[in-house]
C-alpha cells in the first residue's frame, strides 16, 4: 500500500509538470509508468482527416522505432482503434482485443504488414515487437480529434487485466487535462496533408454495398463478421464480393490487400 502511495505520489507531481509548465507527449508517457505498468507506448493524434499527428513514443531504437512510424505514414488504417475513432467511438480506455475483427487473413500480408495469428489483431507491423497486448487511452480534444496513448506490454506478463484497467480509471480525467494542455501548444504545427481515407478506396468503381463489404474485409473481417455487422445474408454478402472482385480486376484477398496499397501510395 505505501508503495502504491508513492507511486501516486510521485504521477501526480509529474502530471502537474505536464499541467503547469507545459510539458511534453514523452512527459506524459513517462508520468503514466507510476500507476500502470507497461513496456513501451506511443503518443498521436487521431484526426478526422489526415494520418495521425505523431507526439512521443519510448519504444526501442531500431526496428520497434521504425515500426511506429510506418504505423503514422500508412499501416494506421488497417488499425481497429482507428477505425473505431473514425466510426464515433468516445474517449475512454480500450483493450485492444475488445476491438480487433475476427478474422484478419494470412493472405492479406505485404512487406509491411505481417499475418500473425497469435496476436490480438492477427498480423503486426513490421518491426514491431511480437507477444504484446495493446491498451488505447483516448482523450476527446474537440473539433473531431482524438488523442491517443497506446500501452504495450507483453502478453507473457499478463497483459492488461481488469484489475489494472480499474486501477488506471481514476486518473483518466487528470490525464485527459494534461493530454489537452499538451495539444494546446501543438497550435503552431502545421496541418498534415489529407490522408487518403480507407473508405475512399474504389468508390468510384464499386456500388456503395460493395464498398462497405470491400472495406471490412480489408479492416480484417470475415463474411460471417460482415454478415452480421450489415444485417445481410451471407450468400449476399458473397455475391457483393465476387462482383467487386470482378470490378477490381482482382481474384485474391492478396491481390486486393496489394491493389489498395498502391492506391494508398499514388494518393498520398
Amino acid at each position: 500500500m505505501q508503495n502504491y502511495e508513492t507511486d501516486v505520489s510521485a504521477f501526480a507531481a509529474r502530471l502537474a509538470d505536464v499541467i503547469e509548465d507545459g510539458g511534453t507527449a514523452d512527459n506524459l508517457i513517462a508520468a503514466t509508468e507510476h500507476v500502470l505498468p507497461f513496456s513501451a507506448a506511443f503518443c498521436v493524434v487521431n484526426r478526422p482527416s489526415g494520418a495521425p499527428v505523431y507526439l512521443a513514443d519510448n519504444y526501442p531504437d531500431g526496428a520497434a522505432r521504425k515500426a511506429v512510424q510506418l504505423y503514422v505514414r500508412s499501416t494506421y488504417l488497417l488499425n481497429p482503434v482507428y477505425n473505431a475513432i473514425l466510426n464515433g467511438l468516445p474517449e475512454g480506455l480500450y483493450p485492444m482485443a475488445d476491438l480487433a475483427p475476427d478474422n484478419w487473413a494470412a493472405e492479406l500480408a505485404s512487406d509491411h504488414v505481417l499475418p500473425a495469428q497469435d496476436e490480438e489483431i492477427g498480423y503486426r507491423t513490421e518491426g514491431w515487437p511480437r507477444g504484446l497486448q495493446e491498451l488505447s487511452l483516448l482523450v476527446d480534444l474537440g473539433q473531431g480529434d482524438m488523442g491517443e496513448i497506446s500501452f504495450a506490454r507483453p502478453a507473457a506478463d499478463g497483459g492488461f487485466t481488469p484489475c489494472i484497467l480499474d486501477m488506471l480509471r481514476p486518473f483518466l480525467p487528470l490525464i485527459a487535462v494534461a493530454f489537452r494542455r499538451i495539444w494546446s501548444g501543438q497550435d503552431a504545427t502545421p496541418t498534415p496533408k489529407p490522408a487518403p481515407a480507407l473508405d475512399e478506396f474504389a468508390q468510384d468503381v464499386l456500388t456503395t454495398r460493395e464498398s462497405e463489404i470491400i472495406h471490412m474485409i480489408l479492416k480484417g473481417h470475415s463474411s460471417l463478421s460482415v454478415s452480421m455487422a450489415l444485417g445481410i445474408a451471407l450468400p449476399t454478402v458473397k455475391s457483393h464480393r465476387r462482383n467487386a472482385y470482378s470490378k477490381l480486376g482482382v481474384s485474391t484477398q492478396q491481390q486486393l490487400f496489394t491493389a489498395f496499397l498502391k492506391w494508398q501510395g499514388g494518393s498520398v
